[in-house]
């Protein structure tokens, strides 16, 4: 990874603020608290991400791209279970255990909707640039599909990963950025800008 220190330390920041209203909006749909981790940064090829994620558990996915000064795949991850308890935690318990699976996609496309434009929307304030955001997309598999290995299993990337678990449930997921290594050049243009205006 080419970022000085301070560059580091100052993305670390700007995702740490933007998690934190995430997580906001989060707590509100499940009426719970969520307790955040301390975001972690790392270059990883694809297949590595996959092992991160959990290669071989069946996860649901909400995703979003962002373009803009940089472009980055926005994520959402939790186990298949997990996402089946924020959805019956969002919709309430009068709810059968069969009309959440039935609702299952939708709701947490939502939650992730939510989450996500909670997150790029406080980044994008914080550095004054818009972003263009694509509806979100839902996946449920195992890791290595969704993240595609088969085709970019060596590709490097930026990886952002935030763990996010509910204060009152065995629930524990995370939310992650990743970037290209292009789009890794720009982001870094853009922070060493605004590093230098402090």
């Amino acid at each position: 990874m080419h970022f000085s220190e301070l560059e580091e330390d100052f993305l670390l920041e700007l995702f740490n603020i933007g998690v934190g209203k995430a997580s906001d909006s989060l707590s509100k749909m499940v009426h719970q608290e969520i307790i955040l981790s301390v975001p972690h940064i790392e270059m990883i090829s694809i297949d590595q991400l996959a092992d991160v994620v959990g290669k071989d558990q069946n996860i649901s996915c909400v995703s979003q791209k962002i373009t803009g000064r940089f472009d980055a795949d926005s994520l959402l991850l939790f186990p298949k279970n997990a996402s089946l308890q924020i959805v019956q935690l969002m919709l309430g318990q009068q709810f059968t255990a069969e009309t959440i699976k039935e609702l299952h996609q939708e709701a947490f496309s939502e939650v992730g909707n939510i989450v996500l434009n909670a997150c790029i929307g406080s980044l994008s304030r914080m550095i004054d640039e818009s972003f263009d955001i694509a509806l979100p997309s839902f996946d449920q598999g195992r890791a290595e599909a969704i993240l595609n290995v088969k085709e970019h299993g060596d590709e490097a990337v930026l990886f952002i990963k935030i763990n996010l678990r509910l204060s009152e449930s065995d629930v524990e997921g995370f939310l992650a950025f990743i970037l290209s290594s292009s789009s890794l050049d720009k982001l870094q243009l853009l922070l060493k800008s605004l590093v230098s205006e402090l």
